[in-house]
């Protein structure tokens, strides 16, 4: 099943570079969009209740949308149907 996955990110964050190293080393395509670049990145990670980054948005084929706080890899996993 394919996903729709951007991840909300900034340079200065740690986890954020994992997280992306593990959705690539997982073969999972994803958009990177770094809210220090851009004003409008910012306002929608605000709107998908960030309070830090990552910030990862995922939509199914389905139409289902999941938005998942920090790096957290058990979620990911279960969102992404990698168990």
């Amino acid at each position: 099943m394919a996903h729709k996955v951007i991840i909300y990110t900034q340079v200065t964050c740690g986890p954020c570079q994992e997280e992306k190293m593990w959705l690539t080393s997982n073969n999972i395509a994803f958009e990177d969009r770094d809210i220090r670049q851009n004003e409008a990145f910012f306002q929608e990670a605000i709107q998908l209740g960030a309070s830090m980054t990552p910030v990862t948005y995922i939509e199914k084929e389905n139409g289902e949308q999941i938005v998942i706080h920090g790096f957290d890899k058990e979620e990911l996993k279960k969102a992404l149907d990698l168990n």
